[in-house]
């Protein structure tokens, strides 16, 4: 059984770097994208607090690297804002060296909860992979999976 918890967020801003992925491709394309990110000046810009796939039209869909919009500090060339709506969310916890448990519980919330769930449905056309400090033993870090969700 996937462990998950249903909270309520507040609307909140972020800004960061997009890119489009295919589907068929991403679990691979985006950890590379992740790894050229935080080896560049770009992570002194934005250091990655959230992964966010948005617009997904069933074959490709934009990831953004993220992290909260500070109004008071200037978007830099290259660099978007989105506004993630308020809402109910489903929020999976993943624990273990990335990016396999990240993409373990991601595999197992479209497959199996979703489907399965009679209780909520997707309410969005993105979600939020959200990213703590870096641990030194991998295996012992921790992220979330946020899927908006609205009852049935």
């Amino acid at each position: 059984m996937l462990e998950y918890r249903i909270v309520e967020k507040a609307q909140f801003t972020v800004t960061g770097r997009v890119r489009s992925f295919d589907i068929d491709t991403s679990a691979d394309e985006i950890p590379k994208f992740w790894e050229e990110h935080l080896q560049s000046e770009d992570s002194k810009i934005v250091c990655g607090m959230y992964g966010i796939c948005m617009d997904s039209d069933g074959k490709k869909f934009e990831y953004m690297i993220a992290d909260n919009y500070l109004p008071w500090n200037e978007i830099p060339d290259g660099y978007e804002t989105r506004v993630i709506p308020a809402g109910t969310w489903a929020v999976f916890p993943c624990r273990g060296a990335l990016p396999k448990s990240l993409q373990d519980v991601n595999a197992k919330i479209w497959s199996e909860w979703l489907p399965s769930c009679k209780e909520y449905k997707l309410a969005g056309n993105y979600n939020v992979e959200m990213y703590t400090p870096p641990q030194e033993n991998p295996d012992d870090y921790y992220c979330e999976i946020w899927i908006p969700v609205e009852k049935i």
